[in-house]
């Protein structure tokens, strides 16, 4: 579904990434891991299109798209759930939804919301909420949902369980429990080692621009990925 292959970044003189590669297969769940300024964010900006490479590919269902202006990039059917939630505050759970729906067919798009609220039930007793009154954890849902609105192959999600509450991270665990069993592809960012690991099928941990490992995530040892932050 994804493949990233020596991939350069760079904010004018400073390079954020040294030559990253990575692979998402159709339907496979893969965790991009490190610590905060690692370069995830950068990483995720890039692929989907916020974000102009200085070298190497990304190439989405075969398809190079290293160039391509990020609202192609979410044609093919790659939605972004950015760090931060980027809620629309004002609108409400429902106005939020249709904006991530609304590229789907007029007769879809209730169906498919019908399908958000059956996967996160607390949007349902919400629908009619600001967003910007929502908890943290249910803001967190709200932007999964919307990203999911439009049918994607490949949902990336920056940073999960930023800001949250011990319990409501694990509420948000759940949430990507049930998002990686409807068969979507997830690519997820995080700090967070024991929730990533826990969620993707592999893993990649990524420090200073770098990727310096990767594997299954049940072969990894969440001890020796933090002494990998720390070192």
């Amino acid at each position: 579904m994804l493949v990233v292959d020596s991939l350069v970044t760079r904010y004018g003189a400073v390079e954020a990434l040294h030559g990253v590669s990575l692979e998402v297969g159709a339907g496979e769940a893969v965790a991009l891991v490190g610590p905060n300024g690692a370069g995830k964010t950068t990483l995720l900006r890039t692929i989907s299109g916020l974000v102009r490479p200085a070298a190497g590919t990304v190439t989405i269902d075969g398809r190079a798209t290293g160039r391509t202006a990020a609202y192609r990039v979410a044609r093919l059917g790659v939605s972004h759930v950015p760090e931060g939630r980027a809620i629309l505050s004002p609108l409400t759970v429902r106005d939020n939804l249709l904006m991530g729906g609304n590229r789907l067919p007029g007769s879809e798009v209730g169906d498919r919301m019908d399908e958000m609220i059956e996967l996160f039930p607390v949007l349902g007793r919400r629908i009619d909420s600001l967003g910007g009154v929502l908890s943290g954890g249910e803001q967190q849902m709200l932007a999964i949902a919307r990203g999911l609105m439009a049918r994607p192959r490949l949902l990336m999600i920056d940073e999960p369980s930023m800001g949250l509450a011990p319990r409501i991270v694990g509420d948000v665990l759940d949430a990507l429990h049930r998002v990686v069993a409807t068969g979507t592809a997830v690519l997820v960012a995080e700090q967070n080692v024991g929730l990533a690991l826990e969620v993707a099928d592999r893993a990649y941990v990524m420090v200073v621009g770098d990727i310096v490992a990767s594997g299954r995530s049940a072969d990894m040892d969440e001890n020796s990925l933090l002494e990998t932050y720390l070192a």
